[in-house]
Protein backbone atom coordinates (compact mmCIF):
# COMPACT_ATOMS: atom_id res chain seq x y z
CA UNK A 1 0.00 0.00 0.00
CA UNK A 2 3.10 2.39 1.08
CA UNK A 3 4.60 1.82 -2.88
CA UNK A 4 1.02 2.72 -4.38
CA UNK A 5 0.86 5.82 -2.11
CA UNK A 6 3.99 6.98 -4.02
CA UNK A 7 2.53 5.90 -7.32
CA UNK A 8 -0.33 8.03 -6.70
CA UNK A 9 1.91 10.86 -5.61
CA UNK A 10 4.62 10.23 -8.52
CA UNK A 11 7.07 9.51 -5.86
CA UNK A 12 8.73 6.76 -8.10
CA UNK A 13 11.64 6.30 -6.50
CA UNK A 14 10.21 6.21 -3.08
CA UNK A 15 7.60 3.63 -4.49
CA UNK A 16 10.26 1.13 -5.84
CA UNK A 17 12.19 1.40 -2.40
CA UNK A 18 8.85 0.00 -1.28
CA UNK A 19 7.73 -2.29 -3.62
CA UNK A 20 11.31 -4.02 -3.08
CA UNK A 21 11.05 -4.42 0.72
CA UNK A 22 7.76 -6.14 0.11
CA UNK A 23 9.57 -8.42 -2.53
CA UNK A 24 12.10 -9.56 0.08
CA UNK A 25 9.45 -9.81 2.73
CA UNK A 26 6.89 -11.86 0.61
CA UNK A 27 10.18 -14.17 -0.85
CA UNK A 28 8.07 -16.05 -3.47
CA UNK A 29 4.63 -15.64 -2.45
CA UNK A 30 5.19 -12.16 -3.51
CA UNK A 31 2.44 -11.07 -6.25
CA UNK A 32 3.25 -10.43 -9.73
CA UNK A 33 1.87 -7.48 -9.84
CA UNK A 34 4.20 -5.84 -7.01
CA UNK A 35 6.71 -7.50 -9.08
CA UNK A 36 5.39 -5.18 -12.41
CA UNK A 37 4.99 -2.24 -9.88
CA UNK A 38 8.30 -2.43 -9.00
CA UNK A 39 9.29 -2.82 -12.65
CA UNK A 40 7.49 0.33 -13.78
CA UNK A 41 8.47 2.33 -10.66
CA UNK A 42 12.44 1.21 -11.69
CA UNK A 43 11.49 2.19 -15.31
CA UNK A 44 10.49 5.41 -14.48
CA UNK A 45 13.63 6.10 -12.44
CA UNK A 46 16.02 4.92 -14.97
CA UNK A 47 17.25 2.10 -12.95
CA UNK A 48 17.35 -0.26 -16.43
CA UNK A 49 19.27 -3.47 -14.78
CA UNK A 50 16.34 -3.29 -12.01
CA UNK A 51 13.84 -2.80 -14.38
CA UNK A 52 14.71 -5.58 -16.34
CA UNK A 53 15.14 -7.68 -13.95
CA UNK A 54 11.41 -7.01 -12.36
CA UNK A 55 10.01 -6.94 -15.89
CA UNK A 56 11.35 -10.49 -16.61
CA UNK A 57 10.33 -11.97 -13.13
CA UNK A 58 6.65 -10.50 -13.53
CA UNK A 59 6.71 -12.02 -17.27
CA UNK A 60 7.79 -15.72 -15.71
CA UNK A 61 5.43 -15.31 -13.46
CA UNK A 62 2.43 -14.53 -16.35
CA UNK A 63 1.87 -10.74 -15.60
CA UNK A 64 1.70 -8.49 -18.15
CA UNK A 65 4.30 -10.52 -20.44
CA UNK A 66 3.29 -8.71 -23.39
CA UNK A 67 4.24 -5.40 -21.59
CA UNK A 68 6.97 -6.65 -20.21
CA UNK A 69 8.42 -7.66 -22.92
CA UNK A 70 8.16 -4.54 -24.95
CA UNK A 71 9.11 -2.16 -21.88
CA UNK A 72 12.65 -4.51 -21.84
CA UNK A 73 12.70 -3.90 -25.56
CA UNK A 74 12.46 -0.38 -25.15
CA UNK A 75 15.33 0.20 -21.97
CA UNK A 76 17.61 -1.92 -24.73
CA UNK A 77 16.95 0.23 -27.35
CA UNK A 78 17.76 3.20 -24.86
CA UNK A 79 20.99 1.37 -23.71
CA UNK A 80 21.85 1.01 -27.70
CA UNK A 81 21.77 -2.95 -27.16
CA UNK A 82 19.76 -3.16 -30.71
CA UNK A 83 20.27 -6.81 -31.61
CA UNK A 84 19.23 -7.48 -27.85
CA UNK A 85 16.27 -5.45 -28.39
CA UNK A 86 15.31 -7.60 -31.67
CA UNK A 87 15.42 -10.44 -30.51
CA UNK A 88 12.86 -10.04 -27.58
CA UNK A 89 10.50 -8.08 -29.59
CA UNK A 90 10.81 -10.80 -32.10
CA UNK A 91 10.22 -13.56 -28.95
CA UNK A 92 7.35 -11.36 -28.01
CA UNK A 93 5.46 -10.86 -31.13
CA UNK A 94 5.99 -14.87 -31.59
CA UNK A 95 4.70 -15.53 -28.19
CA UNK A 96 2.17 -12.69 -27.68
CA UNK A 97 0.45 -12.88 -30.73
CA UNK A 98 -1.30 -10.01 -30.89
CA UNK A 99 -2.99 -7.08 -28.65
CA UNK A 100 -1.76 -3.16 -28.22
CA UNK A 101 2.04 -4.32 -27.02
CA UNK A 102 2.25 -6.46 -29.88
CA UNK A 103 1.54 -3.79 -32.17
CA UNK A 104 4.30 -1.23 -30.08
CA UNK A 105 6.73 -4.22 -30.31
CA UNK A 106 5.84 -4.68 -34.63
CA UNK A 107 6.14 -0.38 -34.51
CA UNK A 108 9.53 -0.62 -32.93
CA UNK A 109 10.98 -3.34 -34.97
CA UNK A 110 9.95 -1.38 -38.03
CA UNK A 111 11.61 1.70 -36.83
CA UNK A 112 14.79 -0.28 -36.19
CA UNK A 113 14.54 -2.25 -39.18
CA UNK A 114 14.27 1.23 -41.82
CA UNK A 115 17.12 2.74 -39.55
CA UNK A 116 19.28 -0.15 -40.54
CA UNK A 117 18.36 0.22 -44.02
CA UNK A 118 18.12 3.79 -44.24
CA UNK A 119 21.93 4.38 -44.28
CA UNK A 120 22.68 2.28 -47.20
CA UNK A 121 19.87 3.21 -49.17
CA UNK A 122 20.81 6.81 -48.66
CA UNK A 123 24.27 6.51 -49.89
CA UNK A 124 22.82 5.13 -52.80
CA UNK A 125 20.97 7.88 -54.08
CA UNK A 126 24.14 9.56 -53.26
CA UNK A 127 25.99 7.52 -55.90
CA UNK A 128 23.35 7.48 -58.29
CA UNK A 129 22.95 11.33 -57.98
CA UNK A 130 27.01 11.93 -59.33
CA UNK A 131 25.64 9.95 -62.29
CA UNK A 132 24.54 13.67 -63.84
CA UNK A 133 27.73 15.22 -63.75
CA UNK A 134 29.76 11.65 -64.90
CA UNK A 135 31.30 10.38 -68.09
CA UNK A 136 29.29 7.96 -69.97
CA UNK A 137 31.76 5.17 -69.44
CA UNK A 138 31.64 5.85 -65.71
CA UNK A 139 27.86 5.25 -65.91
CA UNK A 140 27.96 1.55 -65.23
CA UNK A 141 30.57 1.68 -62.69
CA UNK A 142 28.71 4.17 -60.39
CA UNK A 143 25.58 2.55 -60.96
CA UNK A 144 27.03 -0.63 -59.85
CA UNK A 145 28.04 0.67 -56.41
CA UNK A 146 24.86 1.94 -56.16
CA UNK A 147 23.14 -1.08 -56.69
CA UNK A 148 25.72 -2.51 -53.85
CA UNK A 149 24.11 -0.08 -51.39
CA UNK A 150 20.60 -0.84 -52.57
CA UNK A 151 21.20 -4.48 -52.22
CA UNK A 152 22.18 -3.94 -48.47
CA UNK A 153 19.17 -2.14 -47.79
CA UNK A 154 16.88 -4.55 -49.06
CA UNK A 155 16.85 -7.15 -46.32
CA UNK A 156 16.29 -4.38 -43.82
CA UNK A 157 13.68 -2.91 -45.49
CA UNK A 158 12.05 -6.62 -46.45
CA UNK A 159 11.98 -6.82 -42.36
CA UNK A 160 10.16 -3.76 -41.81
CA UNK A 161 7.55 -4.63 -44.55
CA UNK A 162 6.76 -8.13 -42.87
CA UNK A 163 5.95 -6.51 -39.62
CA UNK A 164 4.15 -3.39 -41.40
CA UNK A 165 3.15 -4.60 -45.33
CA UNK A 166 1.08 -0.86 -45.82
CA UNK A 167 4.61 1.07 -44.04
CA UNK A 168 4.48 3.96 -46.74
CA UNK A 169 8.08 4.67 -46.37
CA UNK A 170 9.45 0.91 -46.43
CA UNK A 171 6.69 0.38 -49.36
CA UNK A 172 8.46 3.45 -51.60
CA UNK A 173 12.31 2.47 -50.78
CA UNK A 174 11.35 -1.21 -51.86
CA UNK A 175 9.99 -0.01 -55.12
CA UNK A 176 13.05 1.77 -56.23
CA UNK A 177 15.39 -1.61 -54.82
CA UNK A 178 13.12 -3.41 -56.89
CA UNK A 179 13.25 -0.98 -59.99
CA UNK A 180 17.09 -1.02 -59.58
CA UNK A 181 17.86 -4.68 -58.69
CA UNK A 182 14.68 -6.75 -59.66
CA UNK A 183 12.52 -8.95 -57.38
Amino acid sequence: NEGNEFVRTKDYKSALASYEQAITLWGDSVDAATVYAAADCARRVKSNDTAIKYYQKSEALEYKGDFCAFYIADIMKDQNKESEMEAVLIAGIEKYGDGKPVQLMKKSLVSYYLKQGLDPYNEASKILATTATAKPEEYAAITGKANEKFAEARPFIEKALTYDAANENATKMMSEIVSRLGK
